[in-house]
């Protein structure tokens, strides 16, 4: 832990100036240290923010402050995303927002203490774990809408002339893929869309495991209103390699068990798959932690969405909705 006052780099800079506007804080006496490493391969996990660990008193960090990263700061809505984090913790989902910085895209949460730690696939692959985080999801899901609707192919859309920009090498196929987008995207339209208050991100390096079983969501910049097989959809392409070991969690999901509905959750993994590519992409070509592995992400999700549009049965998937 270093005390303020001496940043060296530009990050701790900025992390600095976001403490000292903490009113809840003694800048005299805080110290501060990096936190959750980054790493894009295998886990997408804290590459799109910047967190340091927050000692007020110079003795015990107490607070985690957040830093969004300014290379995707045109893809996420702050306010949303701090709405999000008020309302899922009022609900015992999340770690408490204290307190915000906008000009710093800075958030100061309460830290979790010793016993926690960031989950991985193979915990949530338990059908216990699975379950409960379709619960949380789901009780989410009926508060009143966060007032920001997305879509992942609405993203696509955002996402795609940002990339062709970057002059980025890109797969031989891409196009192919590219062109699949659009007759799902219509196909999910014509069958009917309802969106629902999502946390929207539901990936394993998002989910915080704790003491006596707990389970937390952290992470908000996807958070909206978005079609809840979207995001179920997310779950279980992440989670599972077979279709089989996928359908129970929809019916955890919906009670009982529709292939049109599973249909829906197959094709928005593939669209979830293209955007991620490109996202990471993205941050390939602008983000300053070139060490990290964000071509060999993007080719793994790139690799998963061509195998899922590839197969032979996607088509009529597409046209049975």
């Amino acid at each position: 832990m270093k005390a303020l006052g001496k940043p060296q780099t530009a990050l701790e800079a900025r992390a600095e100036r976001a403490i000292q506007s903490f009113p809840m804080i003694d800048a005299a006496s805080a110290t501060y240290a990096a936190s959750a490493a980054p790493v894009a391969s295998p886990s997408y996990h804290a590459v799109e923010s910047t967190s340091f660990d927050v000692a007020p008193d110079g003795q015990e960090a107490s607070f985690f402050l957040r830093l969004g990263g300014d290379e995707v700061a045109e893809l996420v809505d702050d306010d949303t995303a701090f709405a999000a984090a008020r309302r899922l913790h009022r609900l015992g989902l999340s770690p408490e927002p204290i307190a915000r910085v906008p000009d710093e895209r800075a958030v100061l949460f309460a830290r979790l203490g010793e016993g926690w730690r960031t989950a991985k696939i193979d915990d949530l692959m338990h059908e216990s774990a699975a379950a409960r985080l379709i619960e949380m999801q789901k009780t989410i899901a009926t508060g009143e809408p966060f007032g920001r609707r997305w879509s992942v192919f609405d993203g696509i859309d955002r996402l795609w002339p940002l990339v062709s920009e970057t002059g980025n090498m890109l797969p031989g196929d891409v196009e192919w893929m590219l062109a699949w987008m659009a007759p799902m995207r219509d196909a999910i339209a014509a069958a009917g869309v309802e969106l629902k208050p999502a946390h929207g991100d539901p990936h394993s390096s998002n989910v915080m495991l704790g003491p006596n079983e707990a389970m937390m969501l952290v992470d908000f910049d996807m958070a909206g209103d978005i079609d809840p097989y979207y995001q179920l959809g997310v779950q279980m392409n992440e989670l599972y390699q077979f279709e089989s070991q996928m359908k129970p969690l929809l019916e955890m999901h919906d009670g009982s068990f529709s292939e049109r509905a599973f249909n829906r959750c197959r094709i928005y993994a593939a669209a979830d798959d293209f955007y991620w590519a490109l996202r990471s992409l993205l941050q390939d070509a602008r983000s300053p932690r070139q060490g990290l592995e964000f071509l060999k992400y993007a080719g793994w999700r790139f690799l998963r969405c061509r195998m899922l549009v590839g197969h032979p049965g996607f088509e009529e998937r597409v046209r049975s909705l």
